[in-house]
């Protein structure tokens, strides 16, 4: 536990409570789970399996990578790399290379979220790669490095071909998991504040120090710390583990936000909670199993989509996901991989008309659970119109053509869960809606009854960014 303290910036999470006072009144942690029984995985291994993930996927996965003598990074990247050492990608089980964190570049044996692409640039999936297992006897305990790739369980078929394609000579061995072999858990940690006004503890005792590894032997200590404070006597169970950092601005705004996690576990495991340790921290847990529509409820919230259970394969571009936003989720300069040229090109342009953002719905209660995963288009009373895709005729009147016109959508309401959804929104709406404060006045029509169901888009954590960076074409 040495090595792992003397990260930068790491402080013990249980020593955390000492800043909590003797006279203060602590009020309770909590707890929250549920099964995700849709997920399902396959099994990369083999020396070349982080090259041919990284030729696949929209994340940079290699501290280097060179294609055709050319290498893709430049001077100024390189010195940022010298940091990530004894990385071997090739041997063992190192763990997963993120390009960006709070201390640069970093190794993490946790998830990394990311996209597999069609060759037009449109997710095939989103995913999440890990390594696996988490903690090996040592870094070398493997021969090859091993990962995980967590999908919806309707997609496997495809993208089991897909890989079984792309392998050609590659030391790459690919194996559907049977559906028996893992379980997929959500898991939400909310602590109490040590002291009023003091920052969220996730963030100097997780997120902080999980981002300064930069070797694959301090990587290791530090999962292995991470287990034995919250699964104590059963880590050997868990098989894989994503920190939630689609949701790490959350922690920064709110000192009261839980800290949400992905864990897959053996199917010994049938309940998380009986593995989980509540003795970590002098003070009681509230402990609660929710739904499954409760914890899609609160990622739609957060505007996050997961999986094909939220979105349709091949409909959406990776930044129209906001991957650019989301923590090495793509990369921009990692060399080529399946569908980057439009990708990089759309990033280079700044040119995308459509991003995905959190809406409320007001009038919830009219769409049925039914239309949870139907695209509804959002009218606005602001939208302008647009000529039909056909030809004019040229020997029709003005009013015709006039009548010819057509409403063009605000967006499309991508998936719904009570009074929360996910909505792809023209980015020329941005402005007037969370600058200007603008409704908008939108809506989707219910398919049977006709009615109006209120959309109220709302801001998304990045948008100041964005406004930023296109403040020329606005």
């Amino acid at each position: 536990m040495a090595r792992v303290a003397a990260v930068k910036g790491y402080t013990n999470l249980i020593s955390a409570v000492r800043n909590y006072s003797d006279t203060q009144k602590i009020t309770k942690a909590s707890v929250k789970y549920c099964a995700l029984p849709q997920k399902s995985y396959i099994k990369v291994r083999g020396p070349d399996s982080v090259p041919f993930l990284n030729g696949l996927t929209t994340s940079k996965l290699l501290p280097l990578y060179v294609k055709k003598n050319l290498t893709t990074i430049g001077s100024d990247e390189t010195s940022k790399l010298i940091d990530i050492k004894d990385y071997d990608y090739i041997k063992g089980n190192a763990g997963l290379f993120n390009e960006f964190g709070e201390d640069g570049p970093y190794i993490s044996r946790f998830g990394t979220y990311t996209g597999f692409l069609n060759s037009k640039g449109k997710l095939l999936t989103d995913s999440i790669i890990y390594p696996t297992p988490v903690w090996p006897e040592d870094v070398y305990a493997n021969k090859f490095p091993r990962f995980l790739l967590e999908l919806d369980q309707s997609v496997i078929p495809r993208m089991s071909a897909i890989l079984e394609t792309h392998k050609l000579l590659r030391k790459v061995k690919i194996e559907v998991a049977s559906p028996a072999e893992f379980n997929t858990w959500h898991l939400s940690i909310k602590l109490p504040l040590p002291a009023p006004k003091e920052m969220n503890p996730w963030i100097e005792n997780l997120v902080v120090p999980s981002e300064s590894l930069k070797t694959p032997d301090i990587a290791l200590q530090f999962a292995r710390h991470v287990l034995s404070m919250l699964f104590q006597g059963n880590e050997h169970k868990v098989c894989g583990m994503y920190l939630e950092k689609r949701l790490q601005n959350v922690l920064y705004e709110d000192p009261e936000a839980p800290q949400d996690f992905r864990v897959v576990t053996s199917p010994e495991v049938e309940d998380i909670a009986s593995i989980f340790n509540f003795e970590m921290m002098p003070f009681q847990f509230d402990c609660s199993e929710i739904s499954v529509s409760e914890a899609r409820r609160t990622r739609y919230k957060h505007g996050l989509l997961d999986s094909l259970s939220d979105f349709k394969a091949e409909s959406l571009l990776p930044l129209e996901m906001n991957f650019d936003y989301l923590p090495n989720a793509v990369s921009f300069d990692k060399g080529c991989y399946v569908g980057q040229e439009l990708t990089a090109r759309t990033y280079a342009t700044g040119v995308l008309r459509k991003r995905c953002v959190a809406v409320r719905i007001d009038n919830f209660a009219k769409l049925t659970s039914s239309t949870r995963n139907t695209y509804f288009d959002i009218k606005s009373s602001q939208t302008s119109s647009r000529p039909v895709d056909s030809a004019p005729s040229p020997f029709q009147n003005a009013k015709a053509g006039a009548r010819n016109r057509r409403q063009k959508p605000a967006g499309t309401l991508l998936c719904h869960e009570k009074d929360f959804g996910v909505a792809l929104l023209r980015t020329e709406f941005f402005k007037s809606l969370f600058s200007r404060g603008e409704n908008g006045d939108f809506y989707i029509e219910e398919p049977v009854s006709g009615d109006k169901i209120t959309i109220i888009p709302q801001k998304p954590f990045w948008y100041d960014d964005w406004l930023d960076e296109n403040q020329d074409t606005l």
